[in-house]
């Protein structure tokens, strides 16, 4: 049977939005040694997207990110990260640019995986289907952004779509 993605009512949108919009202000700081100690309005990375899906009950509070060095997803082609998701049986892979498939068509919630950023690798969330806007964790703090740019279309290598529980 088929798993319904997790943010498929307007309520879970509006609980992530909600969530995301208290996430604005919170400053970028490499958490690889201490991913778990994030801190919505503090510090995270861009796994912050991890501690707001928690926060609202989407991924299970129990939930621990692997501590991970700075070039990690770099030396591994982001494969420990990918082992990560998908060792929660949380999301299903829609999109993987090593299969040539078509990008999907982006629901809110979505996880972008980029192969770029401080650590060769960088996430995004989408909090817009159209035009699709994604947020993530910068050094310029919590951004906005369309995704439809160049850069993001060429550096994006997967995408993970949360699913509802089994």
């Amino acid at each position: 049977m088929s798993r319904a993605p997790y943010f498929h009512t307007a309520d879970r949108v509006q609980m992530l939005l909600n969530q995301l919009h208290l996430w604005s202000g919170t400053r970028w700081q490499h958490a690889g040694a201490r991913p778990n100690a994030m801190r919505c309005g503090v510090s995270g990375d861009c796994l912050f997207w991890v501690h707001a899906f928690k926060a609202i009950g989407a991924l299970p509070e129990k939930l621990e990110i692997p501590n991970y060095r700075l070039q990690e997803a770099r030396a591994d082609e982001m494969q420990t990260l990918r082992r990560c998701i998908e060792a929660t049986e949380c999301a299903n892979l829609v999109f993987d640019d090593a299969t040539g498939k078509q990008l999907p068509l982006f629901r809110i919630g979505d996880v972008l995986l980029f192969k770029n950023g401080t650590s060769g690798a960088h996430c995004g969330l989408v909090v817009k289907e159209a035009p699709v806007h994604f947020a993530h964790l910068t050094g310029n703090g919590l951004m906005e952004e369309p995704f439809h740019q160049a850069h993001y279309l060429s550096a994006l290598t997967c995408v993970y779509r949360l699913l509802e529980e089994q």
